[in-house]
């Protein structure tokens, strides 16, 4: 019965998965999260069972990492024997008289650290005593479990849409963990898969050039764009920030801002471009104020911007793990008009799409499959520990960063922006209901800020994560962004009131 059950619940991760746990490092670590707002005091033994009785819809929640002798294969997520809801859930009782930014403070000190990988990989801590007599519930999730389109799909499985909470069948068995595999088996099993993996690789691609030709012409070209463009974005020159100058420590800080959904709605209209060139049009001008503040070189210089893609296909709809690609949109670097930076901002991305360079860069990600994991794994490991010592030495020494001093050149991009569809409907936690929901984004290597956007009930969250020695002044970032998007509002709202004027004038010629 226990090899059975094992066999129908373990399974290796992907090398894009795979990617998050090699990447991982005691200053970076690689766990994606949430803090969502709900009204009240949610009583903490009632929201361990309401876990407890839908931790069987997620399986994998169950289970913990299984590492592979020599790194042969991928690492394997296995049932954990000592898996119990209470060792995931965790309860703090916060201060009288705290307020939310020294709230969100002790939250960043849970948060920064890195996931136990002897244990199932996410943690959730209730924060009771939240001023406005509210309960702050922080989500921390590895990201070789799920990426920002499958985490909001945790959320609507452990969150209900309705006051009074849903009645979740149960399974008629109780859950009874497989028998953890010896390491013998675990590099058996490896061997086997990467034999069987390269066999079926190796006839499919011969198959495919045989009846797909013009296919498999596509494909070539497609990965020769994308090599292209990751040459051209590896030697791009970008502007030099004080969040790029060094690698980060562990510490870690956090802004968030709310916007009304439909404002961005009314901008697209009034300007046109989407909803997410006006998200990178205000990201971007906020950190070009953020930089002219500081006194940063910027003029003719250029900010890049990593924006992951979802990628899934329809049939893919649901499932966890990671299924991302990126785009790598330029803007200037330099404070400008933010109705002509919408414009470039649409001009750009708009290129990006026509050119398919994300479905390009997916493909060239597939070539890594082909790379032994004995490879990735022990590269990956020693460039994060020399990362580690970097951070680690520049705090020592106390070193910040300076407009006027030597800094690192920033490669490749200057931070992410993920912009994940969440829910437009009230969501509840134990009959509580959700007020914010205010999405969080890992830091790591010389990535010290990085903003997550989520959609909940009518409204956009932005959650903006600084390491507090190169981004010390995370909230004045957060000033800079709103500033901009208010302007946008400002300007959105003469156009309409240009058009109406117009339309009178046209109806009273008529007339």
């Amino acid at each position: 019965m226990a090899g059975k059950n094992k066999a129908a619940s373990s399974y290796r991760l992907s090398t894009q998965d795979s990617t998050f746990i090699y990447g991982e490092s005691n200053n970076g670590p690689l766990h994606i999260g949430s803090v969502s707002m709900f009204q009240g005091r949610i009583d903490f033994h009632g929201l361990l069972g309401h876990i407890e009785e839908r931790i069987h819809l997620i399986p994998r929640y169950r289970q913990r990492l299984a590492e592979v002798p020599f790194n042969v294969a991928h690492p394997m997520m296995e049932d954990d024997p000592e898996f119990s809801v209470e060792r995931h859930a965790i309860r703090h009782e916060l201060d009288d008289g705290l307020t939310e930014a020294e709230a969100f403070a002790e939250m960043m000190e849970v948060f920064q650290k890195p996931l136990d990988r002897a244990r199932p990989l996410w943690e959730i801590h209730s924060y009771e005593n939240m001023p406005g007599n509210r309960t702050a519930i922080l989500w921390k999730v590895h990201h070789c479990l799920v990426d920002g389109v499958s985490g909001v799909e945790l959320l609507k499985v452990m969150y209900d849409f309705r006051a009074e909470p849903e009645d979740i069948p149960q399974p008629s068995q109780p859950w009874v963990a497989a028998a953890p595999s010896s390491s013998i088996r675990r590099f058996a099993e490896a061997v086997r898969d990467q034999i069987s993996t390269t066999v079926n690789s190796t006839i499919t691609a011969a198959v495919q050039a045989i009846e797909e030709p013009a296919a498999v012409a596509e494909r070539a070209r497609m990965l020769g764009e994308a090599m292209r463009l990751m040459t051209e974005l590896m030697t791009r020159r970008i502007v030099a920030t004080p969040w790029n100058s060094t690698p980060v420590t562990q510490e870690r800080a956090v802004a968030w801002s709310k916007q009304s959904f439909a404002d961005f709605r009314a901008i697209r209209s009034a300007f046109g471009g989407s909803v997410n060139d006006v998200v990178l049009t205000m990201l971007t001008e906020g950190a070009a104020r953020y930089l002219a503040h500081h006194g940063y070189a910027v003029e003719g210089q250029q900010l890049c911007i990593g924006c992951p893609v979802n990628v899934r296909h329809r049939e893919e709809r649901g499932a966890l793990g990671n299924r991302v690609s990126m785009m790598f949109p330029t803007a200037p670097a330099a404070p400008m008009d933010v109705v002509e930076r919408l414009k470039l901002i649409h001009e750009e991305t708009e290129r990006i799409k026509s050119a398919g360079l994300a479905q390009a860069l997916e493909t060239v990600m597939t070539l890594g499959d082909a790379i032994p994991p004995g490879l990735i794994g022990p590269a990956s490991r020693a460039a994060m520990l020399a990362m580690d010592a970097a951070g680690a030495f520049a705090k020592w020494s106390r070193w910040t960063p300076n407009p006027n001093g030597f800094n690192l050149p920033p490669i490749g991009i200057n931070f992410i922006a993920t912009n994940v569809p969440g829910v437009q409907v009230q969501q509840y936690l134990n009959g509580h209901l959700c007020l914010d929901m205010i999405p969080l984004i890992p830091l790591g290597a010389t990535m010290g800020y990085g903003v997550a956007i989520v959609s909940y009930f009518r409204n956009l969250y932005f959650g903006m994560m600084g390491e507090p020695r190169v981004m010390p002044d995370v909230a004045l970032m957060k000033e800079f962004v709103d500033e901009a998007f208010a302007e946008l509002k400002e300007r959105c709202a003469d156009a309409s009131q240009a058009t109406v004027a117009q339309m009178k004038g046209s109806e009273s010629a008529n007339a």
